[in-house]
């Protein structure tokens, strides 16, 4: 059974691994595993050398120009090249689709402007249309739009941006034109003309999904610059424009602005959206200082998303409920802080979102199912085994705790003590095999009344049961107690009349009082067992049941003025303690005459009238010769009267010393 457990536990886990590295699993870790990865991070510094020029209606009103911004003329981007090149920037990318001519003048300054700054790249618009080949289908055409053809020229470069065409998360970009291969796209080409060795690097030639973005923050995280600020106050950006890239394009600082915003980790709760040409400069940013995001391959991920599920499933597993579920939290803790220092540092992007995060309550909590399961099991078995010799309430507490001993209790309890008549006389006339059968059938007979009466089996010992009812009510002991008595003489007279020749009449004890219940003993050894007086004068109560001659002694303790069913038998004293007890014995089965003739006894006696009391007990004495308590109080006044005098309890009105 547990073989199979660590089977079935290792297929799911090895399911969800595969499950993690199909397109379906990494769409889902690209979507909400980077995204958390770049907000735990935060932040981080642009790379120096790369600026955005942002063409925004800040700028369209300080210069006074149109607030539609696609707009302006040519004259005024003649202007910022012009200014860029004074000023020494390295390299200028628009990000601006120039499709047609305007205005010549202006068209005319912007291609002169290009061709002497020789440092320019032009944005080439990527188009695609749908062909329809008739009987074949249709297919998809791709081409490549330029520029106006006099500024395509003048410019040193010209090359696409792929993003997608509507609002919509942006992870990757592309170092290639994903159809046309043959293009760079514009942070490609740009990167190209900066190192002129990376384009023979076989590394650059391969095509691929693209890489990942490492994005530096929230929108303006790349320095940005405005038209304004370049045109009117060229001294104070020119330390940030020299030997700089600059990136031209829409970038505003409200969303209403944004012409071309696209959902990133660090899109803001204003819904500000980072513009296209920052994602332009960031791209060429995360190529300059390499430090574009690196994936691990799918089998380090699906060997790694094995590998932690099966160690949290292992630990919950192996650990209890509570402390396996913390030890997993700090796996799961240890695991994120690791991941998120190779993303950050290293720029390693290792699962986290399917890996950790799902991966850590499906594994663990397979195993914190199985192992309280498995507990569970061994709390049911020691129950069942344990419950046989300790009450279920005590067994729950101590499999809570899990140590001993157990807090020991002050209860007010009511105790019965049983002992077997005929017990050592067939201890010898048996052989161990057939003793030891006969007494499980008694233990059955005389217990089984107990447990369903509701007693607590403290001890077990020879012949002897000695039960409790802790916390039973005061006034209400002996109507409790009375249903489980006669059960239990019922059950041992059926037991003897199973067993003929071997019979076992019971006697019984009842005291109330209070008791110790707990765990006693030292080193390696205890018992669960009651300490207190009490049990000790239970048990002279069953023992005195010879010496008066019934089966059945109830103390004081135990009964109220309204029991109607007792046979009041007087006042005892055993030795060794000073205060007596009044018992009593059951009265269903003697005849009505005897006990009324015994109560008129028993009140001459306790009243000081000894020797009227001795003629009435020994006159019952002879009436119903099988009657113990009238017996037992004739021999002793017999014996008073050979003496000539009454022993010293008897002159108190107490019934006769007992002995042990």
């Amino acid at each position: 059974m547990l073989r199979l457990q660590w089977l079935a536990a290792a297929l799911l886990i090895g399911l969800f691994a595969v499950w993690t590295v199909t397109p379906w699993g990494v769409a889902v870790e690209e979507s909400l595993g980077l995204e958390s990865l770049f907000k735990l991070r935060g932040e981080r510094p642009a790379p120096a050398g790369v600026i955005v020029l942002a063409v925004n209606r800040e700028s369209a009103a300080a210069l006074g120009l149109s607030t539609k911004l696609h707009e302006w003329s040519r004259q005024t981007h003649a202007q910022a090249v012009a200014a860029l090149d004074r000023l020494g920037a390295r390299l200028v990318v628009f990000d601006i689709f120039f499709e047609q001519a305007r205005e010549p003048e202006g068209d005319e300054a912007f291609a002169e402007a290009l061709r002497a700054a020789d440092n320019v790249i032009l944005f080439a618009r990527s188009d695609r249309r749908q062909i329809d080949l008739g009987e074949l289908g249709k297919a998809e055409q791709h081409t490549l739009q330029q520029p106006y053809a006099p500024f395509a020229d003048a410019a040193r470069a010209t090359a696409p941006l792929i993003l997608p065409k509507i609002p919509a998360r942006v992870s990757r970009f592309f170092l290639w034109h994903p159809q046309l291969s043959r293009h760079p796209t514009l942070p490609s080409m740009a990167y190209q003309l900066i190192d002129n060795d990376v384009a023979q690097s076989s590394v650059w030639q391969q095509h691929g999904p693209g890489r990942l973005y490492n994005f530096y923050g929230p929108p303006h995280a790349i320095p940005t610059i405005s038209y304004a600020q370049l045109l009117t106050t060229p001294d104070q950006v020119a330390a940030s424009v020299r030997d700089a890239v600059v990136f031209v394009g829409f970038s505003a600082l409200d969303q209403p602005d944004q012409r071309d915003g696209f959902y990133t980790a660090f899109t803001d709760q204003s819904g500000l959206d980072i513009s296209g040409v920052e994602l332009a400069a960031t791209a060429f940013a995360n190529l300059q200082d390499d430090s574009w995001l690196r994936p691990s391959p799918w089998y380090l991920n699906l060997i790694l998303s094995v590998a932690y599920g099966l160690g949290c499933f292992v630990i919950a597993r192996r650990l209890a409920p509570i402390p396996g579920a913390i030890a997993v939290v700090v796996v799961l803790v240890i695991g994120s802080a690791l991941i998120l220092y190779c993303f950050s540092e290293w720029f390693w992007w290792l699962p986290w979102f399917n890996v950790v995060l799902l991966q850590t309550p499906l594994a663990a909590g397979l195993g914190i199912w199985l192992r309280s399961r498995e507990l569970q099991t061994q709390k049911t078995v020691l129950k069942s085994a344990f419950g046989k010799y300790l009450p279920s309430d005590e067994l729950d507490r101590l499999l809570q705790q899990q140590a001993l001993p157990a807090t020991r209790e002050m209860h007010d309890s009511l105790c019965l003590v049983t002992d077997a008549e005929g017990y050592s006389r067939l201890s010898e006339q048996l052989a161990p095999v057939e003793l030891s059968g006969l007494m499980q059938d008694y233990y059955a007979a005389v217990i089984e009344p107990i447990r369903q009466g509701g007693g607590l089996i403290s001890d077990v010992a020879g012949d002897g049961v000695i039960a409790l009812w802790p916390h039973i009510d005061r006034d209400a002991r002996w109507t409790q107690v009375a249903p489980v008595v006669r059960a239990l003489l019922a059950s041992v007279d059926q037991f003897n009349q199973l067993h003929p020749g071997r019979t076992l009449p019971i006697r019984i004890g009842l005291h109330a009082g209070e008791i110790v219940l707990g765990h006693f003993g030292a080193a390696d050894h205890y018992e669960f067992r009651a300490m207190g007086d009490l049990v000790n004068t239970t048990a002279r109560l069953e023992s005195a049941n010879k010496q008066i001659g019934t089966r059945i002694l109830i103390s004081e303790a135990c009964v109220n003025e309204s029991t109607a069913d007792l046979r009041d038998l007087g006042r005892f004293r055993f030795a060794g303690k000073d205060n007596p007890l009044r018992l009593y014995t059951l009265a269903h089965d003697t005849a009505f005459e005897l006990l009324e003739r015994f109560a008129v006894a028993l009140r001459l006696f306790e009243t000081g009238k000894w020797w009227q009391a001795a003629e009435h007990f020994a006159q019952l004495s002879a009436a119903y010769p099988d009657d113990g308590p009238c017996a037992f109080y004739a021999r002793h006044f017999s014996e008073s009267r050979r003496r000539d005098q009454l022993l010293p309890s008897w002159e108190q009105g107490i019934a006769c010393l007992l002995k042990k």
